[in-house]
């Protein structure tokens, strides 16, 4: 996470000395590309090994590879695929497992991306309620904080989105995860840009674009470079509009080539290029249009199918086997209790106290 470029070469002659490559190094492998939009590279890779990991039935197996494809058909905006592999970890898996918190996040973007606000919130409650090593895991808490800022922001205000940026940003440092890092400015800088700061929000944009391309995340460098496209004058915003065009292209991400193509529309009708604008229109219709028809066929039944994901009541857990597991759980309420005492937001006080709540009774259930 630290070194990419280090770890890839490494991961590159472990997939090359196996017929069948080992699992592990692969999805490490899809890790390290997917943050440098080189993501499809690996992807019939991945299907053989999903494939090989049914074959043989190892269901962990199969559901960190199924997270990893939701990922890769997300992105690209195959949103039925990206459902359906994410629903497939969740199916394969325990609900305690890292992959399945992955996989839970997955579809709260899945829902964000829809406008379904609250059951992506939902999606994102039991992602942290679930997985038992959250408070070791500072890059899932990382991508769990972006996630709730952009949700905070979309439904509350932007100031609502500011403190948890903050945690996230904090996260993604421990974890020494730059990408994050940057993604986090991206979020401060549309914040800043939402209340009218606009000197600040293009420095942020700056900055962040900045560390996008030092780290090679190619999809966050394209969308603040839209955004310093909206906050740049005149001629200027030009540049970074067919910059980003050119990384959506590259990315094959149909969502960041149409608010490129949007966004160069309006520049172009802005100084009476009509015919590259009219152009630059048609083709955001066209994937808009295709994003659409992706999301109003088989997507929305799929989504509701996911509702037994968040709404069903848990099944009871059983005894514990050993004083060593009730330690485990005991620490891991202890920490929730810590982190509510540290918070100065009421809306996540509130929320660790549920936390907290679940799992005392989780423990002493489990106690008998």
């Amino acid at each position: 996470m630290r070194r990419p470029g280090l770890a890839y070469p490494l991961l590159q002659r472990l997939i090359a000395r196996a017929e069948d490559p080992p699992f592990q190094a692969l999805l490490g492998a899809f890790f390290i590309l997917e943050r440098w939009g080189r993501g499809p590279e690996l992807q019939g890779e991945l299907e053989r090994a999903l494939g090989r990991a049914r074959q043989q039935r190892l269901r962990e197996e199969s559901s960190e590879l199924s997270e990893a494809l939701g990922r890769l058909h997300y992105q690209r905006g195959d949103y039925v695929q990206a459902c359906n592999a994410w629903s497939e970890a969740l199916e394969l898996t325990g609900d305690a497992t890292r992959w399945a918190c992955l996989a839970r996040i997955g579809l709260a973007q899945l829902c964000f991306a829809l406008g379904d606000w609250a059951r992506g919130g939902r999606m994102l409650d039991q992602a942290e309620r679930h997985y038992p090593q959250l408070a070791q895991d500072a890059y899932l808490r990382a991508k769990i904080g972006l996630n709730r800022a952009v949700s905070l922001r979309a439904t509350q205000s932007p100031q609502a989105a500011m403190a948890r940026l903050e945690k996230a940003r904090a996260a993604a440092r421990e974890a020494g995860h730059l990408d994050y890092q940057a993604e986090a400015m991206w979020h401060h800088a549309r914040c800043a840009r939402d209340t009218a700061a606009a000197a600040e929000a293009l420095a942020l944009a700056t900055e962040a674009e900045a560390l996008a391309r030092r780290c090679r995340y190619r999809w966050l460098q394209a969308q603040v470079l839209l955004l310093m496209s909206e906050l740049l004058p005149g001629a200027e915003a030009v540049a970074p509009a067919e910059q980003a065009l050119a990384l959506g292209e590259a990315l094959q991400s149909r969502a960041v080539q149409a608010l490129a193509h949007g966004r160069l529309g309006q520049l172009m009708a802005e100084q009476g290029q009509l015919g590259p604008s009219w152009h630059h229109q048609q083709q955001r219709q066209r994937l808009e249009a295709t994003l659409a028809l992706l999301g109003q066929t088989e997507l929305p039944a799929r989504l509701e199918q996911l509702a037994r994901f968040d709404a069903e009541p848990p099944q009871e857990e059983a005894p514990l086997a050993s004083r060593h597991e009730a330690a485990a759980q005991a620490q891991a309420l202890l920490r929730t209790i810590e982190r509510m005492s540290q918070s100065t937001d009421d809306a996540e006080r509130a929320r660790m106290l549920a936390d907290a709540l679940e799992g005392a009774r989780r423990l002493v259930a489990r106690l008998g």
